[in-house]
């Protein structure tokens, strides 16, 4: 169920609806996300709408499964984005949590220190959300001290 803010003001249902027919050119699409969440977060902050069009934005950005390092980063961030608004669904946050995990690792074969660089933000993320078992496999991949994050 779509955001009430994402319903009933038609320039972001017109804005929301040109980011789906978009879809087919993923890099415009992340553009026309982006350009809707700006355009929520100056008006109703970290609102549901605007979580919900960053989620929306962090998967078109996975779907172009290009620029392993941005996307991680941005896999990132939103989970982290999700948690401090409790949005609900909570599976959104984990999902969004395990596609950043998943990202790292394919980040990690293509640009090891970039991995490297983004290893501790991932584990602290996995670890606020209780994703202990993947925070431990970034910690063991770059055998990082336990003690180190979070």
């Amino acid at each position: 169920m779509l955001p009430d803010l994402l319903v009933a003001v038609p320039a972001y249902r017109e804005m929301w609806a040109a980011v789906w027919a978009a879809a087919g050119d993923l890099p415009a699409a992340v553009t026309a996300a982006y350009k809707l969440e700006t355009a929520l977060s100056g008006w109703s902050g970290e609102s549901d709408a605007t979580i919900t069009v960053l989620i929306a934005r962090a998967w078109l950005t996975l779907c172009q499964r290009t620029d392993w390092q941005g996307t991680t980063e941005l896999l990132i961030t939103t989970a982290l984005r999700c948690r401090a608004a409790r949005h609900r669904p909570e599976a959104d946050t984990v999902r969004t949590a395990r596609n950043a995990h998943a990202a790292w690792h394919l980040l990690r074969e293509e640009d090891p220190q970039a991995a490297a660089d983004l290893a501790v933000p991932l584990a602290d993320m996995l670890a606020i959300l209780g994703e202990d078992d993947r925070r431990n496999d970034v910690l063991a991949r770059e055998q990082i001290p336990v003690a180190s994050t979070v």
